[in-house]
């Protein structure tokens, strides 16, 4: 198989659109731990363990992508599909409304973040008493 017949497959078996969904998915999963946890001692290791998690979870979703296919009787594996047949499928509408709507829910998680920083209070310097 040469490169050209190879990432025609990866587009016609929508793994380029699987990875990237995964991609923002995980992204906005994983700041808005880190923003939910801020302040927390079990932060840092918490994330380290949903990165790995993701990591794992993103090898897994291509390989799923590139095998099967889904059908309207269900899940069925890529070779056992006729070429002709009709899937379901998103129109690119309802994946741009999709990857907006996760973009503004990011945006609104940084806001949060933000606002949420600035109204912190400022600690007093001590005062001595005589």
């Amino acid at each position: 198989m040469d490169a050209k017949t190879f990432f025609r497959e990866l587009r016609q078996r929508n793994v380029y659109k699987v990875a990237i969904t995964y991609a923002v998915l995980t992204w906005l999963l994983i700041e808005a731990t880190s923003v939910l946890l801020f302040g927390h001692e079990e932060r840092s290791s918490l994330v380290t363990a949903l990165v790995i998690l993701v990591a794992v979870g993103f090898v897994v979703a291509l390989y799923i992508s590139w095998a099967f296919e889904a059908t309207p009787e269900g899940m069925k594996r890529t070779r056992n599909v006729p070429a002709d047949a009709v899937l379901p499928t998103w129109s690119r509408r309802k994946f741009t409304i999709f990857i907006v709507a996760v973009a503004i829910f990011a945006a609104s998680l940084h806001v949060f973040d933000v606002v949420r920083s600035r109204s912190k209070p400022v600690p007093s310097p001590p005062t001595t008493v005589q």
